[in-house]
């Protein structure tokens, strides 16, 4: 069992050279700093129950270098989680500024499109209705129907053809 004076004295005839030691290991004196505090700390937390067989320089050099690579690895697991997460939101927002380019730019080619053609085609792709449902809700026989798409997704295809590797499966 380790008495507060006793602690008092390894903290004060230790600490300098046990910073030292840590600035090796972290390369910035306020972590290797924040380092020996652990140590101590835990020393000091576990008193009642440590046992320390050997030279107690040898004991705080070893713990120290333990506590720097534990902070090590866990500091270049946040780095990488940060950097993997940085990439996704990356990713994320170039996905959606280009998926808002590309309805923008389809909703000027279907506003091109003319009327009739237009209708048919919104019937068709948005309103997810069969060619007879449209045929008998505009009034029109089916083959009309089919003339119509077939025109607008002619002018369609043309009109976003640099595109279509982004939009296939999603509209045509």
């Amino acid at each position: 069992m380790l008495e507060l004076q006793s602690f008092e004295s390894l903290f004060r005839e230790n600490h300098a050279q046990c910073v030292a030691f840590a600035t090796h290991y972290m390369g910035d004196s306020h972590a290797a700093e924040e380092v020996v505090q652990q140590v101590f700390l835990r020393l000091w937390e576990k008193r009642d129950s440590i046992t320390i067989t050997g030279p107690v320089k040898a004991y705080l050099f070893s713990a120290i270098r333990n506590t720097a690579i534990s902070q090590w690895r866990k500091e270049t697991v946040r780095v990488d989680r940060e950097t993997h997460y940085s990439t996704i939101r990356e990713t994320a927002t170039e996905a959606t500024d280009q998926a808002r380019e590309l309805e923008r730019l389809y909703q000027q080619a279907l506003d091109r499109l003319p009327e009739r053609c237009r209708e048919v085609f919104v019937l068709s792709r948005q309103q997810q209705m069969k060619y007879a449902e449209i045929a008998a809700t505009l009034d029109i026989s089916v083959k009309t129907v089919e003339n119509h798409m077939g025109k607008a997704l002619r002018i369609l295809h043309q009109e976003l053809k640099e595109y279509l590797p982004l939009l296939t499966g999603f509209l045509f």
